[in-house]
């Protein structure tokens, strides 16, 4: 996914009078010394389950990969899938039943159970986002957990196995980025005023074919040319202090196929959000969850602040169609 980095900075949380709070102790950047962060909102317990899950998954995808005891097998769609997605997919399973037995769950690897669509709160899981990568051993995967209640993102977790750094949110109450028992607020670094943003894309995300859209969106920000990953979205590298790019878009190259699933971008979109940032479809609208067709169409925009993402959207405005951006 993609490589697309920008500086975290420490924020503080600022409780509402009626929100929930959970406490946890973690590592500072000063010698071991530790400090309480207190998770505020209504989602306090299940982000730390969502955490510890996805541990423990990343902990079996690790195994697997390190011994290179998962074999792979290629998808009706032509995609790859590996031992390693099916055992992720199978212990995340598992392990939220187990904490919430009244949940929905949808993942990339399982069966898809209509009676999800009936349901307020639902799991939405990508056990292995990056299995190519995975299998051409580059060590660029995530496992993704996120809980969305009534098609709203509210709970999102993506850790690395082969690093153990993760980022995590929770609506309302922020965002982190973690390794182990240490974790910080994230906050995304804001493109400045008089800088011009500099734009990726990703051959997952309509390119080469958006190109020529995406260099006249280019042009009218007096940006340069757009840079073509070839990986994708990696929330995680948004903590890093060197820059491959300052705004990530997506365009669906065929009309109506569809340009994501909804476990592709979940994740992003709440931790984006909930780090200042901002993530939504063409046209600025936020994009809503556990839909019948589990895909997203038109295309999507994720910028590190909010009058970024408005001077994109005008940027984009004279292009967008109903093929390229429906509703």
């Amino acid at each position: 996914m993609l490589n697309i980095l920008l500086r975290a900075a420490r924020t503080m949380l600022t409780l509402p009078a009626n929100a929930l709070a959970y406490s946890v102790r973690q590592g500072n950047a000063v010698g071991g010394m530790t400090e309480e962060i207190r998770v505020s909102g209504v989602y306090p317990h299940e982000l730390e389950v969502a955490i510890a899950i996805a541990r423990e998954a990343g902990a079996v995808v690790l195994d697997l990969y390190e011994r290179e005891a998962a074999k792979a097998y290629t998808k009706d769609d032509g995609s790859p899938v590996t031992d390693a997605d099916l055992a992720s997919d199978r212990l995340i399973r598992a392990r939220l039943k187990e904490a919430f037995p009244l949940d929905a769950i949808l993942t990339e690897e399982g069966a898809d159970d209509p009676a999800r669509l009936a349901a307020s709160r639902v799991w939405i899981v990508d056990p292995i986002d990056g299995t190519q990568q995975f299998v051409a051993r580059t060590g660029e995967f995530d496992v993704l957990i996120a809980l969305v209640v009534d098609g709203a993102p509210a709970v999102a977790v993506a850790l690395q196995p082969t690093t153990g750094l993760f980022v995590a949110a929770a609506r309302g109450s922020g965002a982190w980025s973690g390794n182990g028992s240490e974790r910080s607020p994230l906050t995304l670094r804001p493109v400045r005023a008089s800088d011009a943003p500099r734009i990726v894309t990703a051959r997952w995300f309509g390119a080469p074919a958006s190109l020529p859209l995406l260099n006249r969106v280019a042009v009218r920000l007096e940006a340069p040319e757009p840079v073509i990953s070839q990986l994708g979205i990696y929330v995680r590298n948004f903590v890093h202090p060197v820059l491959e790019g300052d705004v990530l878009i997506g365009m669906e190259a065929e009309p109506g196929r569809g340009l994501v699933w909804e476990w592709d971008i979940v994740v992003a979109d709440l931790v984006v959000n909930e780090a200042c940032g901002r993530f939504t479809d063409l046209s600025g609208r936020s994009f809503s969850y556990n839909k019948p067709w589990p895909r997203h169409r038109g295309g999507f925009v994720l910028t590190p602040d909010p009058a970024t993402h408005e001077r994109l959207l005008a940027a984009l405005a004279p292009e967008l169609t109903e093929l390229n951006n429906p509703l």
